[in-house]
């Protein structure tokens, strides 16, 4: 009489599949950075970096609105929080995030904030520009 042979069920291919969706969807979720800014329209750069971790955002946008992160505030309250944050973290970066169609002097009010607020580190928001594209 013949063996009878059971079926089954292999389980090693599935794990193998499993753990590759695990790291796949770990990896992309490392270059998801929570944005804390509101939405301007920024200027291009040819040399745009992605940004910090440990950061504080400072935006001016289009109205001439003042935010630190997402909250709306005057140029004394912008600053002293500003301060209040250098001073619990001086290895804090503020990035600054000015409209691109405001004049320059309101991103230089920003950057003399950032300096104000004794700030170590400062970095400008910009987009990466396409250099294959033309330019006006």
């Amino acid at each position: 009489m013949p063996e009878i042979k059971r079926a089954r069920i292999e389980i090693v291919p599935m794990i193998d599949t499993i753990f590759f969706l695990l790291v796949f969807f770990m990896i992309a979720s490392l270059s998801m950075v929570p944005l804390k800014s509101r939405h301007v329209s920024l200027p291009e750069s040819e040399t745009a970096n992605q940004k910090p971790q440990n950061q504080v955002v400072l935006t001016a946008a289009s109205d001439g609105a003042l935010f630190l992160d997402r909250t709306r505030c005057t140029e004394p309250q912008l600053l002293a929080m500003l301060r209040g944050r250098v001073q619990s973290d001086p290895n804090v970066t503020v990035l600054i995030n000015c409209d691109k169609a405001l004049p320059a002097s309101h991103f230089l009010r920003l950057f003399d904030l950032a300096k104000q607020a004794d700030a170590a580190k400062v970095m400008v928001a910009t987009l990466p520009r396409n250099l294959g594209a033309q330019r006006p």
